[in-house]
């Protein structure tokens, strides 16, 4: 799968051949087979392992009763899981906006992000946030751009700055 996902975010998807993938991994291009049907099968298991990543991050809050402290759980958190899987999540990033995967993903990607956007929501609600179908949408594309910079410049980026300043306003706030 690691070789799957570099191959595709060096030469995207449709550049990349089951027998170079093969290659990569240095594996017999039959023994690929083995474990996965062709290339499709082979990134719908690679964005399964970014919504596990997803949910994870999800469950280790979800027992924090008072909702604005899970919120505020949850942000900080993020800096854990995307420190653990560095290369994995600057790799899809690279992937995940190509037409070609767009399609290949098809449904499972409206679902994926259905289902982050449906969390927030509820524990935006819960917190009391105003409008929280409008300000889980802001949430979740703030929280995706912070990833995407911090993925670009690791060393450079503030993430844990930019993340505790993000848990404060929705750990404080009411009104957007």
């Amino acid at each position: 799968m690691a070789a799957a996902l570099k191959l595709f975010s060096r030469h995207g998807y449709d550049g990349t051949s089951v027998r170079m993938i093969a290659e990569e991994s240095r594996v017999a291009q039959g023994l690929m087979y083995a474990y996965f049907p062709g290339k499709e099968a082979l990134l719908q298991a690679l964005f399964r392992q970014s919504m596990e990543d997803v949910q994870g991050s999800f469950a280790a809050v979800e027992a924090i009763r008072h909702p604005r402290e899970r919120l505020r759980a949850y942000i900080l958190g993020i800096a854990d899981v995307i420190r653990q899987h560095l290369e994995f999540w600057r790799l899809s990033y690279g992937v995940r906006m190509q037409p070609s995967v767009l399609a290949a993903l098809g449904p499972s990607t409206r679902e994926w992000t259905r289902l982050i956007r449906d969390t927030l929501e509820n524990w935006l609600r819960e917190a009391g946030v105003d409008e929280p179908e409008v300000e889980a949408r802001l949430l979740f594309a703030t929280i995706d751009g912070v990833c995407q910079h911090f993925v670009l410049e690791p060393r450079r980026y503030p993430l844990d700055e930019v993340l505790h300043r993000l848990a404060d306003r929705y750990a404080t706030r009411r009104r957007p």
